[in-house]
């Protein structure tokens, strides 16, 4: 939905008489802060619709001259957060997940790669840190799945910027924010409203809910048509 249709529609929910001093700047920064809110709900818990992946190889690695099998990947410019990272098993095609090294563990070698996340980088490759990858295994090939950075919108772009998911709860929540905001402004209770905010949060919660760590149901392919099983 475009941003200039959610702040419309914010305003025709906030049921009060007037809301033309509300700026569209004003009603901007509140789809802003609503969004990003939205959005690190999505990232903690929901589908890969805004994850990317790169593909690399060692070549991209840049070693630590302090530390053995150390080694440091800048990480893209739109970084957010980490989905997965894997790399590529020895004399296979197959793609293991490279575990997040914990500080008691920090900086020692082991046989399967692991990895945290540090400072920023100071190249002009990226302005969003670096992974340090800790490692006496150097694989052939790295696949780094991240979520990009929300989008800030801007006000010069609010009649064609557009904000899409496939839930389309998000831009009612978002205009719901909006009319609250315009109620908080002229004092005038904004309970009803929160609670309808917050039914559908609840409700997209729910929808977009992540269980990495389920297993796919097993199931017996003789009761696949087969008489006598079950």
């Amino acid at each position: 939905m475009l941003v200039s249709t959610i702040i419309a529609n914010g305003r025709l929910l906030a049921d009060v008489p007037n809301t033309a001093f509300y700026t569209d700047a004003e009603a901007l920064f509140a789809v802003n802060a609503s969004w990003k809110d939205i959005y690190a709900t999505l990232a903690d818990g929901g589908d890969d619709y805004y994850t990317k992946s790169v593909y690399f190889n060692s070549s991209a690695l840049t070693a630590d001259p302090n530390r053995q099998y150390t080694y440091f990947y800048n990480l893209p410019t739109d970084f957010y957060k980490l989905r997965l990272f894997q790399y590529q098993g020895q004399g296979g095609p197959q793609f293991w997940p490279i575990e997040r090294m914990n500080t008691a563990n920090f900086g020692n070698t082991q046989n399967t790669p692991s990895y945290r996340i540090v400072g920023q980088s100071t190249t002009a490759l990226s302005n969003g840190g670096q992974i340090m990858l800790f490692t006496t295994y150097l694989a052939p090939n790295y696949v780094f799945w991240y979520i990009p950075a929300p989008n800030t919108y801007l006000i010069a772009n609010i009649l064609t910027d557009d904000i899409s998911y496939p839930l389309s709860m998000i831009p009612e929540i978002i205009a719901y924010q909006v009319a609250i905001e315009i109620r908080r402004k002229q004092n005038v209770p904004v309970e009803d409203k929160e609670k309808r905010r917050n039914e559908l949060l609840k409700t997209m919660i729910k929808q977009i809910t992540r269980d990495d760590n389920r297993g796919e149901t097993p199931k017996n392919v003789l009761s696949q048509g087969f008489g006598g099983y079950v």
